[in-house]
This record gives structure tokens, C-alpha cells and sequence, in this order.
């Protein structure tokens, strides 16, 4: 209704009515994801530039740095590919794993510094989650109300909420396998050679963004492609029919070859390489898939806390996997077949079965222990894949399909949502009321925890002191994530460092006199040094350190216990110049001799 003008003529209707009703629905919708984000990034909205989304005993300091690291190294006319600030002396061939978003959110570090770059990438990633299965949802049901579902359940998964308290930056760029399954779909279903492109395109940058949500979007490709093959081959054969496709798949090869094949390449040599800063040995992979990374099958239906596994109580570390997939999922999901959206539900029933299956890795793992079967332990196809294609060799993290798994789900959804009416509900408050469900098993009963917590990335002011020379900060032995947090003070100082991303104790600290010496310090159990130093190896080891390029030494007391500290500071009050101590932290100058 318009209402009149004092005058009597009829007013004209606001811009935002004069707007076809699908657009405001879509501007509505990304209204919608854009609040749920903010809601979701609360936490360190008080203090974006110094507050990072994820638990500070996590990963999320080796992504703040990489994010300030890609911007150091371009400022300074080089290619992320390769440092000398980490893995001092030598430095080594780096591919920093979310190098995507860190270049995209440029701008945002440019204007603010890498924690809000880090923090803004959380955020537009979570907004394209929801952004892009809303997207997918309302071509595949052609149902505005599941579309929002949809992309309100998958932005809201609990795996993605994890993976941010985790402070795991680039697997919230979920969105991207969405938007590959969309353009993938419409190139298989119409081909032309314009939608290969497109399709290309996009499972291009979905595997530079996240090389797993690149072979997710492999799988769901073969799958098609089987899908449309098993259709032709019911139909007479005509050699017409075959060139849309052919000129598609062969269009869309091209341009994903083209825009992929350069940073795959890249990421291949820099993990082969000699002087790899990180590595993805076989061995290891195996083990890490096998005896730290296991799916247990129960935590896909379990709510509360039930982590898969529980990393904390087995190996004291505060990472934690979710798989949890939502019973405000599941039973509309359910619901469908039996509807008239059964039919054209089926494939996203078989898509969710193989992600699900996929997710469990190479055997079954139930309620903390592996399945045994004669004598060994129950195989799943998982095993199979890994041995014959090379890129699921590679894959460490099996629950990581559970991406795929909620993606299904939540088109699955969308379909319930468009089928409500046969259960006596609009389309509309089936929407309203799933997705409240969703959202509130997703934040308070799902093992997902919210609100997420933050870190405080901030660096001492003693590092302002130090000059040109490496830095090695104590304790050499402080586990890998701890020591972690270190590295944020490079952003400060900008000086090498020994330590890597994610390695032990370099080699060269063991070798080096001085600094093996200090390990044995942080070892022994009594308080104070032994009558007699090793003055000549310890001579020899610090000019050692010296000829290349060391300098500085930073105690950091609150890695060490009081008897370590004592031991520790003594050695080093003796063989090296204190120069500046807040209380926590003590800087010491190398280039003192040994004994004054």
C-alpha cells in the first residue's frame, strides 16, 4: 500500500520496495550471514587489531604470523616462498598453508595490522560459507526459506567453530567448496564450454584456498561425471551428444590447469624441498592420520563435550576435532524421502554417505578404541584411496570431510524445508525453527565452544631493543605450540630466529656447544650450575653462534620453573650481557666474552 501525498498524489515507494523482491531476499540473507558472523567473531570485536579468534595454546600464532609474514615478504619485493627468518641459520622453503587469505585480506593488514587481517578473514570466510550454500541450496531446491537454511546451518557447523578455536585459519574458507559443487553441478547438467571455464575457475581457487576442499570438489566431479556417464549409457549412442561435454570438461581443465597448476606446483616443491621449513614425510603422515588424528564414529551423532579424539586427555595438547554433524540436521534430513523431494534428494543422501564414510579415515574407530577384525583392525575404503592416489597419501586430517558431510546435510535441509508442508508447516517457520535449532545445538550443545576464545597478541617492549642478529628465545625445549607464540615478537625485532613452524629443536641448537649447554641446564634437577664451567667448548660454541649472525638471547621466566630460571640466568649473567628485564622476560647481549 502507497501511502498519499499531502497533496493527494501517491508517493513513490522507497528505494529498498522499488527493489525486485529476489534481490531484497538476497540482501536480506547476506544481512542475515553478515550479523551471525559478527556474532560468532564477538569476541575480539572490543580490540580487533591485538585480540585473535582462536585459544592461545593453539595454532593460531603460526597463522598470524604467516598472515604478517606473506606482507613482510612482498612488501619486500620477494615471493612468500621462501625465509630466512625462520630456521636460522640456514632459512628454508616455506608455503605458508593459508597463503590465500592472507593475500586476499591485504588490504584489511595494510589499514590495521596481520591481527585484524587474521580476524577479517575469519569473518568474510564465514560470511561466504553462508553466502555460497545458500547459493547452492536455492539452485538445487528452488526454495528461497531452505536456501537461508542452508546456509545458516553450514556456517554454523560445528567442525568450522572448532577449527577457529583451534586457530586454524584456512579451513574456514569452507565456502569455497559450495561454490565449486554450484558451477560444477551447472557444467555437467548444461554443458557448454563458458561453464567448464567457470567451473574450472572456481575449483581452481577452491584447491589453492584449501587443497582438501580442492579434492572434495574432485570427488563430488567423478561422481557427476559417473552420473552422467550411467545416463548416456541408457540412451542410443550419438557421437553429437558427446561434444558439449567434451568441449566443458576439456575448457574447464584448461583454466583450472592454468590458474592451479603453478601454486600447486609451488606447494609440492617447497614440501620436497632439502631445506623445507615443513614437511609432509610418509611416515609421518601415517602415524599422525592413525595415532593422533583418529575419527571415533560415535562423535557424529554425540552431543556435549566428545572430542574425536580427545587430544587434551591424551596427549595435553588444547586443540580439539569435532565432527559432531547435528541432530537438527539429521532428522529433517531424514524427513525428506517419503516427500515428493525425495527423487531429486537422492544424490545428496549418496554425497552425504561418501563424505560420512570418508571422514571415519582407514579404520573403524569407535568409542576410543579401533574395531579389531582378524587379528588387525576393520578397513574402510579410506585405506584403498590412500594407498592408490597420490593426494590422499598426503591427507593427515580424515575428519576433514565432515566439510563435506555438513554440506550435504545442509542442502538436505533446504529440501526439508521445501517439503514442510506436508507436515502441517510453512516453508518460512520451517526455516525460522531449524535454523534456531540449528544454531543452538551448534553453539551450547554440540562439543563446539562458544564463545570462542581470543589471544592476546602482544609483543614485549624489550624486543624494540634488539638490533641486527638473530634471536634464540628460551627455553630451547618448550613444546612446539608454546613456543609458537614466539614467533609473534618477529613482528617487532624482524630479526632470524632458530626455530621453525612446527618442529623440534633444530639441530643446530644440539650441535652448537653453547646452546647444547643450555639444554642440559633446562634438564637438570638441581638449583644451581655445577663448580665448573666448560669455558673452552662454551668459548667456542658462542663465537660459533656469533660467526653466524647470532646475537641475542631472550629468557622467557614464564616457560621455566624457578630452579630453571636460576640456573638458566646465572649461566647467562655470566657468559653474556644482560641489557634490558621487564619482570618476565630478560634480554641478553651474545656479544660479551665468556667470563668478564
Amino acid at each position: 500500500m502507497v501511502t498519499p501525498l499531502p497533496d493527494g498524489s501517491p508517493a513513490r515507494p522507497s528505494r529498498w520496495r522499488q527493489l525486485p523482491p529476489e534481490r531484497r531476499r538476497a540482501i536480506g540473507a547476506l544481512g542475515l550471514y553478515a550479523v551471525l558472523a559478527t556474532v560468532l567473531c564477538g569476541p575480539v570485536l572490543g580490540d580487533p587489531t591485538h585480540l585473535a579468534l582462536g585459544h592461545p595454546g593453539n595454532d593460531i600464532w603460526n597463522h598470524v604470523w604467516g598472515y604478517w609474514w606473506v606482507e613482510w615478504a612482498i612488501a619486500h619485493g620477494r615471493m612468500p616462498l621462501h625465509t630466512n627468518l625462520l630456521g636460522w641459520p640456514g632459512g628454508g622453503s616455506l608455503w605458508f598453508i593459508d597463503i590465500f587469505n592472507a593475500i586476499v585480506t591485504l588490504p584489511i593488514q595494510w589499514l590495521a595490522g596481520p591481527v585484524a587481517a587474521y580476524n577479517g578473514g575469519m569473518w568474510l570466510n564465514l560470511v561466504l560459507c553462508g553466502v555460497a550454500a545458500h547459493a547452492l541450496a536455492k539452485k538445487v531446491t528452488d526454495s528461497d526459506e531452505g536456501a537461508v537454511l542452508a546456509g545458516v546451518a553450514y556456517m554454523t557447523a560445528p567442525h568450522l567453530l572448532a577449527q577457529m578455536y583451534n586457530g586454524i585459519s584456512e579451513t574456514v574458507g569452507a565456502g569455497w567448496l559450495p561454490l565449486a559443487l554450484l558451477t560444477l553441478r551447472d557444467a555437467v547438467h548444461d554443458p557448454t564450454p563458458r561453464r567448464g571455464a567457470v567451473a574450472g575457475l572456481v575449483v581452481a581457487l577452491t584447491a589453492v584456498a584449501n587443497w582438501y576442499y580442492g579434492l572434495f570438489a574432485g570427488i563430488v566431479l567423478a561422481g557427476l561425471l559417473v552420473r552422467a556417464g550411467l545416463r548416456e549409457s541408457r540412451r542410443r549412442f550419438r557421437a553429437k551428444r558427446l561434444r558439449g561435454p567434451a568441449l566443458a570438461l576439456l575448457a574447464g581443465g584448461l583454466v583450472a590447469a592454468a590458474v592451479a597448476a603453478v601454486p600447486f606446483g609451488l606447494f609440492a616443491q617447497s614440501m620436497g624441498a632439502k631445506d623445507a621449513l615443513v614437511t609432509r614425510d610418509p611416515g609421518f603422515v601415517w602415524m599422525t592420520l592413525v595415532m593422533h588424528n583418529m575419527t571415533d564414529a560415535l562423535a557424529l551423532v554425540h552431543p556435549g563435550k566428545f572430542y574425536s579424539p580427545d587430544l587434551h586427555a591424551a596427549f595435553g595438547e588444547d586443540l580439539i576435532v569435532v565432527v559432531y554433524l547435528g541432530a537438527a540436521l539429521w532428522i529433517p534430513a531424514l524427513l525428506v524421502f517419503g516427500t515428493a523431494q525425495a527423487r531429486a534428494a537422492e544424490p545428496w543422501l549418496l554425497l552425504l554417505g561418501t563424505f560420512v564414510l570418508l571422514s571415519l579415515g582407514p579404520f573403524l574407530y569407535v568409542d576410543g578404541q579401533y574395531v579389531g577384525v582378524g587379528g588387525g583392525w576393520l578397513p574402510l575404503p579410506f585405506l584403498l584411496l590412500f594407498q592408490w592416489i597420490p593426494m590422499f597419501s598426503r591427507i593427515s586430517h580424515a575428519y576433514r570431510f565432515t566439510v563435506g558431510s555438513t554440506l550435504a546435510l545442509s542442502v538436505l535441509a533446504a529440501f526439508a524445508v521445501k517439503a514442510s508442508p506436508r507436515y502441517g508447516l510453512t516453508a518460512a517457520k520451517a526455516a525460522l525453527l531449524l535454523g534456531t535449532l540449528r544454531v543452538g545445538e551448534s553453539l551450547f550443545l554440540s562439543p563446539a565452544v562458544f564463545p570462542l576464545p581470543v589471544s592476546l597478541v602482544s609483543v614485549p617492549a624489550i624486543y624494540k631493543q634488539i638490533s641486527t642478529g638473530a634471536v634464540i628465545d628460551l627455553p630451547i625445549t618448550m613444546p612446539v605450540l608454546a613456543r609458537s607464540k614466539l614467533l609473534i615478537n618477529q613482528i617487532i625485532h624482524q630479526q632470524p630466529v632458530p626455530f621453525g613452524l612446527n618442529d623440534p629443536v633444530p639441530k643446530y641448537l644440539h650441535q652448537n656447544h653453547y646452546t647444547h649447554y643450555i639444554v642440559g641446564l633446562e634438564r637438570r634437577t638441581t638449583t644451581f650450575l655445577p663448580p665448573e664451567l666448560p669455558y673452552i667448548d662454551l668459548i667456542a660454541g658462542k663465537q660459533d653462534l656469533l660467526d653466524h649472525g647470532a646475537r641475542w638471547v631472550v629468557v622467557h621466566r614464564d616457560g621455566y620453573t624457578t630452579d630453571q630460571t636460576i640456573r638458566v640466568t646465572h649461566f647467562l649473567d655470566i657468559t653474556a650481557q644482560a641489557i634490558a628485564d621487564d619482570g618476565v622476560n630478560r634480554l641478553y647481549d651474545l656479544a660479551f666474552p665468556v667470563g668478564e
